[in-house]
Order: C-alpha cells, then structure tokens, then sequence
C-alpha cells in the first residue's frame, strides 16, 4: 500500500471518528471503537490528533461497569466561530456561532442605499467589530459566508437587481484584507441548506422557497444542492405566471416576484392606499380587519405560490417544500390556502410547510457552510 492511500484511509477514518463524537456528543474511546469498528490503537492514535487540534476534550469519567473507569470526550464547539451574512436589497443581517451552530452574537443593519461602496465598507466594519470583540479560542473565525440576492457561480455574483458586484471580486478582496476563508453564495441556497438543517421533517429532497423581495429557490436533491450549470437553477421568481404581465428586471414580462414577492404586494397595497410606503405590519392589520384590497392581495399572493409551488412538484417531486414569507409565516391559514388550491393529483406525500426560521434561514445556511468545509 502506497503513503497517498495510507494518508487516504487515515483521513476517512478521522472523519468517521470525528463525526461519531459530534454525533454521540459524549462518548468514550471503547464505545467510538464499537461503532466505528476501528480498533482500539487507531481510535486511541486519531483521538490523540483531535485532542492535539483542540477539536475534541476529554470531560471527565463515567460511571464504571467493572474495571477502570472510562474518560468520556466530547467535540470542541468552543475551538472556533463561523461568521455568516445576508445582504438584502435594503439591509445586511449577520451571525456569529460557535462550531456547533450555537448563537453567539447578531446584528442588523438598515442600508440607506444599495452601493457596492458602502455594502463592502458595512462589510468590513461588521467583520472587524466581531473580531475585535471575539472570546479568546484556537482557530478564532474559520470562515465567513456571504449570502447574495441573485445568481451566484463560482464565490462570484452573476446578476443582480439589486447591486452591482459583478464586476468586484467580493471573496478576493475581503480574504485578501483578513486573512479568513470566504465563501459567495446565492441566499436562497443558503436558506435551503439552513432549512434542511433545522427542520422538524427531516428530508433528502427539499426545496426552500425564499420570498423577500424578491423569490428565489434553493434546492436539494439527494442531499446536494442543485444550482444548475452556472448557478441560474431556482430563480423560481423569474417562471411567467402572466402572459405578457408586468415588466421585470431580468428582461422577461410577468415573472412571478412581479406578482406575489413581499415587495410587489406592499407596493401594490401602498399605491392602492395613495401612500409612499406601507409596512407588513400594517398591510397584516388591515387584512385581519376585512380590508378588500389587502384581501385581494392575498388572494393573488397565494395563487401565483400555487402555480410557482405546482410547478415545483412536478419538475422535482420533492419530499418537503417550506415557503419563507412574513405572508406565510405571520398570517394564519395561507399555507392550507395554498394547499387546498394545488390539484395536481400526482402531488403524492410532499409536504408543504411554513418556514419556523423566518429570517434567520439563510445566516444559518452559511453556518452549515462554513463549519463543513472547516472539518472537511
């Protein structure tokens, strides 16, 4: 056997042995051996390497059987952070965690205006206040996601209707200036892979419609994500659902966000009131007081969601789709409004559910990103 295939099997093992301890949470190195079926020299020599990398501590003995009693080990959360970011059309929300995902700090912040300029000034200022206020620990940030709204291929913005970052190599110069892993990706991808890890129904095949202001998809199949050849797969909010319909950005007419996007329905309902802006909360208010027009809104919300969700299941067939909305998360009854409109009989056992992440999805889709790639 060559040192390549030595090194080879001795990472795969370290990997499995890794992953039983995050599992278990606690475990000593007899039973790692029973369940990993390596023998008790591999376990004790890869255990040791953890322990060296400060990825895995010993926390004391358990209760004996007979014999000596057995020190139990457990996974490091504490070794390192992941840092994540969702920058929206109008803000940026960010997440520092522990390894495990644990929260340990967040913010958010308004944009005034949406430049290239002052995103990667927030940027930078958001990423040297947290390390300038990071708790003491061996690999400090591991790596930074960045969520973007818009085709992402490759760590770099294709389009976007909302910034121009396709000219401006947002991962070299940010790792450029501190030294930290940086990952691009597009935020409905994030908010799938945040999703599939946190949901109470756990799936294999699950789409994750994201829907702000604008819609997006994020799609898992098989326990990977989709995104298509160069990254265009699950613009969801770009299928026409109105023949010759509105006028959208990305150059086609009746897309679906021209129609049922947070945006679109907040503007509609504004311009149908006669005001410059009007908030969820009041367009919420008014469609539980009976208002006509916030009820037609609705209305046309849940029935573009059908043809988008219709869709969906007939191209991916997949086992849970979790709609992301203040209009499904925030107004009893929409998601059986959907669902009582969807009658395609091969709709089978897919399940169709309101997210319980709400805004919180995509920063922890970047978490699930960072932590990953950090223990390989």
């Amino acid at each position: 056997m060559s040192i390549v295939d030595k090194y080879i099997i001795r990472e795969m093992n370290e990997k499995l042995v890794l992953n039983t301890i995050i599992k278990r949470e606690t475990i000593s190195r007899a039973d790692l051996s029973k369940i990993t079926r390596l023998n008790k020299t591999t376990i004790s020599s890869i255990v040791a390497d953890l322990i060296s990398k400060d990825l895995v501590i010993e926390i004391g003995c358990a209760a004996s059987s007979g014999g000596r009693k057995p020190i139990m080990i457990t996974f490091n959360n504490k070794a390192g952070f992941s840092l994540s970011f969702d920058v929206g059309p109008n803000y940026i929300t960010s997440l520092l965690t522990y390894l495990d995902g644990q929260f340990v700090a967040d913010d958010y912040t308004p944009l005034e205006e949406v430049s290239v300029d002052l995103i990667m000034k927030s940027l930078e200022s958001s990423i040297e206040t947290y390390l300038k206020n990071l708790p003491t620990s061996t690999y400090g940030i591991i790596g930074i996601c960045i969520g973007l709204h818009g085709i992402v291929d490759k760590n770099q913005l294709i389009f976007s209707p909302f910034y121009k970052f396709e000219q401006v190599n947002l991962k070299e110069k940010l790792e450029a200036k501190f030294n930290i892993s940086i990952s691009i990706e597009n935020e409905a991808n994030l908010a799938a892979l945040g999703e599939q890890q946190n949901t109470k129904t756990p799936a294999s095949n699950l789409i994750s419609l994201s829907v702000k202001y604008g819609i997006g998809a994020g799609i898992i199949l098989n326990d990977t994500l989709y995104t298509g050849t160069n990254g265009h797969a699950g613009e969801i909010g770009h299928i026409t659902t109105v023949s010759n319909g509105h006028q959208c950005p990305c150059g086609n007419r009746g897309c679906l966000e021209q129609y049922a996007s947070e945006h679109r329905i907040l503007k509609t309902y504004s311009e149908t009131l006669g005001l410059e802006r009007v908030s969820f909360a009041k367009f919420k208010s008014d469609y539980f007081a009976g208002n006509p027009e916030a009820k037609k809104l609705m209305a046309q919300f849940t029935e573009h969601m059908t043809i988008a969700i219709n869709n969906l299941i007939t191209t991916f067939n997949p086992e849970v789709i979790i709609i992301n909305s203040k209009f499904t998360n925030q107004i009893d009854d929409t998601i059986n409004q959907i669902k009582d409109q969807i009658t395609y009989k091969g709709r089978g056992k897919t399940i169709i559910t309101a997210s319980n992440l709400d805004r919180k999805s995509t920063l922890l889709g970047g978490v699930y990103i960072n932590i990953t790639r950090f223990l390989n």
